[in-house]
């Protein structure tokens, strides 16, 4: 297997082998099974092309693309206290719009407590391995997530950073301020990622069937099928027994999974009887020096961590909202009834309208989107967030709640 550059806090040797079978099982598990369902797309006569774009034409491929979810966990679960079910530590809480209740699910403990909470998480660096493309189908391109996994590793999602309201991790710091004014007298109220632990990169073959390349001026970037990708992510938590404790972040460079990132959550019964409450990510990264600042190194990874934390189980309703700003004549409803604190700004037609964030670590600069904050969809006015923001880590690009589709 080959090696994901950061060795520190790599999961042992022992378990290269283990890693070697599992890629095997992947390939002829997962994709044997996508090869068979994609017979209408393996005839037709352009199979295997690749496709040529413009870097405009690319770039609104990407936004095209957006970020999804994918599953979901019932709040009769997530919302009890049954020893039975394992899981990242969570509270919950509500809020009251119109007369009716939200209840919602967070990660860490509940602010008032003062009790800080570190998230555990796995980064995945999956190699992607397109081969049989090009008109004589000898085209091989691999997609190397190194560069990828050393950028994350030194960016605001796992190091301190200046921000409007302090330094700190990028989560930690945007759950602060939403609970400023609602957590313990002495602040000691923390929610942050703890350092990761790094997988051996996994080498994932990837033919005409299930991917597609796509070459803008000198540069090629892969895509892969959204449902091949989740199939593969779910057989690698299975193979390699993640802990219920640990989210793990699967990692691609350059290369795509008809979206731009999701976060997903799922229920695994065990054989003692217990169940485990899994969430996942993944988030695409790519290279700064070949694309716009929009879809740049961190910023996939921060809308789908932010998610994470505001709606870990995919189970926090509210109100339908519009897309933000209402002064451009492309906002509409939106159609999303979920807390999800990345998609008002970042996942539709308004997109144009929210410019990334730039924040240096060690004279390196990141790409962050701004992410509206728990406040913009419970209507309140004042924001009860700090300084009565609802956007962060931009702060002012946000100045009202959620106009609601009904």
């Amino acid at each position: 297997m080959g090696n994901s550059g950061c060795p520190s806090g790599e999961i042992p040797m022992e378990h290269r082998s283990s890693f070697k079978r599992l890629v095997c099982v992947c390939i002829a598990a997962v994709v044997g099974g996508f090869v068979a369902t994609q017979t209408a797309f393996a005839q037709a006569p352009s199979r295997g092309a690749i496709v040529q774009m413009d870097r405009g034409s690319f770039h609104q491929h990407l936004k095209a693309l957006g970020y999804r979810t994918r599953g979901g966990i019932g709040k009769n679960k997530t919302d009890s206290n049954d020893e039975h079910f394992r899981s990242l530590p969570h509270f919950s809480s509500s809020f009251t719009v119109r007369g009716v209740t939200f209840p919602y699910t967070m990660l860490g403990h509940p602010p008032r407590s003062g009790r800080p909470a570190h998230i555990h998480s796995v980064l995945v660096p999956l190699r992607m391995k397109f081969v049989g493309f090009g008109p004589n189908h000898d085209v091989a391109v691999t997609f190397d997530p190194k560069d990828a996994v050393t950028n994350i590793l030194h960016s605001p999602i796992y190091q301190d950073a200046s921000f409007a309201n302090g330094v700190g991790q990028f989560n930690d710091m945007m759950q602060r301020a939403t609970f400023w004014n609602k957590m313990d007298a002495e602040r000691k109220w923390h929610v942050k990622f703890a350092p990761p632990k790094i997988m051996h990169t996994i080498d994932i073959e990837v033919g005409p069937e299930i991917g597609t390349l796509i070459q803008s001026g000198s540069v090629v970037f892969g895509d892969v099928l959204f449902d091949f990708f989740d199939s593969l992510a779910r057989t690698i938590i299975k193979v390699t027994g993640v802990d219920p404790d640990e989210v793990p972040i699967f990692v691609t460079q350059n290369c795509t999974a008809e979206s731009r990132g999701y976060h997903r959550a799922f229920s695994i019964p065990n054989e003692d009887g217990s169940e485990t409450f899994q969430t996942a990510i993944y988030a695409s990264w790519f290279d700064p020096a070949l694309i716009d600042p929009q879809f740049a190194d961190v910023s996939a990874l921060n809308h789908e961590a932010g998610e994470l934390f505001n709606d870990p189980f995919l189970n926090n309703a509210v109100p339908e909202w519009r897309n933000p700003p209402e002064s451009d004549p492309a906002a509409g409803c939106a159609f999303n009834p979920l807390l999800e604190v990345g998609d008002p700004q970042h996942n539709n037609q308004t997109l144009r309208d929210f410019p990334v964030v730039a924040i240096s670590v060690d004279g390196v600069t990141y790409h962050l989107q701004d992410l509206v904050m728990l406040p913009w969809f419970a209507d309140e006015i004042p924001s009860s967030a700090e300084n009565g923001w609802y956007d962060f880590p931009a702060t002012t690009e946000i100045t009202a709640p959620a106009v609601y589709c009904h």
